[in-house]
C-alpha cells in the first residue's frame, strides 16, 4: 500500500513537472516531405509517438498470449490422443490375454490419430490368425510392413510363425526361404525352416538345411533325420533300393553310427536283401566294434555257415567278448552245430551272465527235447532279467 502511494505521489510529480514545462514553451515540429507538411507542438508529438509505442507494444502482448494458448491447446490435444490410444493398445492386449479375438482385433486397428504400433499389428494379425481369418491376417502384416518399411524383415518373420501355427507349413517355407536370402545364417529363420521341413516329412531339405545349423540340429537330430530318409521310400522305389541309395549319400562320418547302420540293416533284410544287409554288418565290424551289430549279426539268417566263419575269425581279436560269444552261440546253432552252441552260450554266460544267454541256452534244450533242463535256464533268465532290472 504504501509502495503503491509512492508511485502516485512519483506520477503526480513527474506530470506536473511535464505540465509545467509543456506551459512553459509547448515547443514547435515541423515535418515535411515532398509538398506536404506537418506542423505540431513537441509534446503532442511527444504523446502521440507513446501512444502508439503502446498501441504496439499491447499488440505484440496479445499476439503472445493468442500464441501460447495455440500451442497449450495442441499440446493437450496431443496428450489426449496419446492417452487414448495407450487405453486403445491395453484394451486390445486384455482381450487377446483373454481369447476374445474378434474384439481384439477391432480394438487394435481402431481408428485413431496417432500411428498404430508394430505390436499392435502383431497382435491383431495373431487374433485374426487365430479366428481362421488368414486375409485379414495378412492384410494386416502388409499394412503393417507398408507402415513402417524398417520393420519388413521383422513382419515377415512373424508372418511365418503365424502361418507355421495355422498348420500351413508350404507357405510357410515360401515366406522363411525369402528370409533366408535376405539373411542366409539367421538363427531363427534356419530353425523355423527346420520346423516346417520336419512337419512335411521333406526330409532331403532338412539333410540340407543340417549343416547351416551346427548349433540347433545336434547328432541325435542327424541321426533321426538320416534314419528317418532310410526308411521312408520315395517315387515308388523299392525300400531296399532306396536305402542303398540313401545309405551312399550319406557323409562317411554318419555311416559308423550304431542307430543309423542298424536301420540300414533292418530296411534290407526285411525287404530280401539278407545277403546285402550282412555284408553292411558285416564291413561296419570291420571299421568300428560295436556290441549292437555285433548281436544284429548273430540274429541275421543270410549264409549262418558263412556267418560263424566270419564270426570266428573275430574271436581272435576279441576272446571272451560276451556279446561275440552269444552271437557265435546263434550262428552255431542255425548251422546245426548243437554242441559247439551251447560251448559259445556257456562261455557267454559266463563272461557276463545274462538273461539272453540263458534264453539261448533254453531255447537249444528245447530244440533237444532237454525239457527239464530248458525249464530251470528259463526260471535262470527270468530271475536274472527281475534282477538287472533292479539295479
Amino acid at each position: 500500500m504504501i509502495g503503491l502511494l509512492i508511485l502516485v505521489v512519483l506520477a503526480l510529480a513527474v506530470g506536473g513537472a511535464l505540465a509545467g514545462l509543456m506551459l512553459l514553451d509547448p515547443g514547435y515540429l515541423l515535418i515535411s516531405y515532398a509538398d506536404a507538411t506537418l506542423e505540431t507542438s513537441l509534446w503532442f508529438a511527444a504523446g502521440a509517438l507513446l501512444a502508439l509505442w503502446l498501441a504496439l507494444a499491447g499488440l505484440i502482448f496479445l499476439a503472445r498470449r493468442l500464441m501460447r494458448s495455440g500451442f497449450r491447446a495442441s499440446a493437450w490435444m496431443a496428450s489426449r490422443r496419446r492417452q487414448a490410444s495407450r487405453q486403445r493398445s491395453l484394451q486390445g492386449a486384455m482381450l487377446l490375454a483373454e481369447g476374445r479375438w474378434r474384439e481384439a482385433c477391432r480394438a487394435l486397428l481402431a481408428p485413431a490419430a496417432t500411428q498404430t504400433s508394430l505390436l499392435e499389428y502383431f497382435g491383431a494379425a495373431r487374433a485374426a490368425n487365430e479366428l481362421g481369418d488368414y486375409e485379414r491376417r495378412d492384410e494386416t502384416l502388409d499394412r503393417a510392413r507398408a507402415a513402417i518399411p524398417q520393420a519388413g524383415f521383422v513382419v515377415d518373420l512373424r508372418r511365418a510363425e503365424l502361418q507355421q501355427a495355422a498348420a500351413q507349413w508350404q507357405r510357410s517355407v515360401a515366406t522363411l526361404t525369402a528370409l533366408r536370402k535376405q539373411a542366409p545364417r539367421h538363427p531363427l529363420v534356419l530353425a523355423r525352416l527346420f520346423d516346417a521341413y520336419e512337419a512335411l516329412g521333406d526330409w532331403d531339405a532338412v539333410a540340407e538345411l543340417a549343416p547351416a545349423l551346427p548349433e540347433a540340429l545336434d547328432a541325435e537330430v542327424r541321426i533321426a533325420v538320416w534314419r528317418t530318409r532310410l526308411t521312408r521310400p520315395k517315387d515308388g522305389t523299392g525300400p531296399a533300393a532306396h536305402a542303398s541309395d540313401v545309405w551312399r549319400n550319406m557323409p562317411k562320418a554318419l555311416r559308423s553310427e550304431e542307430a543309423l547302420l542298424l536301420a540300414y540293416v533292418d530296411v534290407l533284410a526285411s525287404h530280401g536283401a539278407e545277403a546285402a544287409a550282412e555284408a553292411a554288418l558285416r564291413d561296419g565290424l570291420k571299421r568300428r566294434w560295436a556290441h549292437a551289430w555285433v548281436l544284429r549279426y548273430g540274429e541275421m539268417r543270410a549264409d549262418a555257415p558263412r556267418q560263424l566263419a566270419a564270426a570266428n575269425g573275430w574271436l581272435k581279436r576279441h576272446p571272451n567278448d560276451p556279446a561275440l560269444l552269444l552271437t557265435l552261440g546263434r550262428l552255431a546253432a542255425a548251422a546245426g552245430e548243437s554242441s559247439q552252441a551251447k560251448a559259445h552260450f556257456e562261455a557267454s554266460q559266463q563272461a557276463e551272465p545274462s538273461a539272453a544267454a540263458l534264453t539261448a541256452l533254453g531255447c537249444l534244450c528245447v530244440a533237444n527235447g532237454e525239457a527239464t533242463a530248458a525249464n530251470d535256464y528259463f526260471r535262470r533268465a527270468l530271475a536274472e532279467g527281475s534282477g538287472a532290472d533292479r539295479r
